[in-house]
């Protein structure tokens, strides 16, 4: 069974995007073990938050409590694009040990973390909203799921 981790950097506000996060959650759980970290933004409330004192903060967040031995899958907009299947062989070729999604805040990831990782992920070539981002993702690994279970969902 697939083991699936995404560690995110602040809470869904939005009740649109916490019930489409949690529709797929809940489509993927018969096929794969996940769990959804949400982990604090960096620098909350300060009056003129640093970009980089936000990011290692975030950062410090992401990385502990990584499971072990763990693909380590940074989702930043100068990643590698996948189409779909090539989403799901990824996962089918990892199936042995747990992988894990980080998403950064709003100002991404740390230069650190993306070196770091063992795959850096683009969604594509639009920004989005790490809130959606998490949604993308979400839809994406049950998309991959179901191609790897040779099930109806992917046309």
């Amino acid at each position: 069974m697939f083991n699936l981790n995404i560690r995110a950097i602040g809470k869904l506000t939005e009740p649109w995007l916490r019930q489409g996060v949690d529709m797929y959650v809940d489509r993927i759980k018969p096929l794969a073990k996940i769990q959804v970290i949400e982990l604090a933004e960096g620098q909350k409330g300060s009056a003129k938050p640093d970009m980089e004192r936000t990011r290692a903060s975030e950062a410090q967040n992401l990385q502990k409590g990584l499971v072990s031995g763990s693909l380590i899958v940074a989702l930043d907009q100068t990643g590698k694009q996948f189409d779909s299947p090539a989403l799901a062989k990824l996962l089918q070729e990892h199936s042995d040990r747990p992988l894990t999604f980080l998403i950064g805040g709003s100002w991404g990831l740390e230069a650190e973390i993306l070196k770091k990782s063992d795959l850096v992920l683009s969604l594509g070539k639009l920004t989005l909203p790490h809130s959606l981002a998490r949604l993308v993702l979400a839809e994406q690994l049950y998309r991959a799921l179901m191609i790897n279970a040779g099930r109806a969902y992917h046309k």
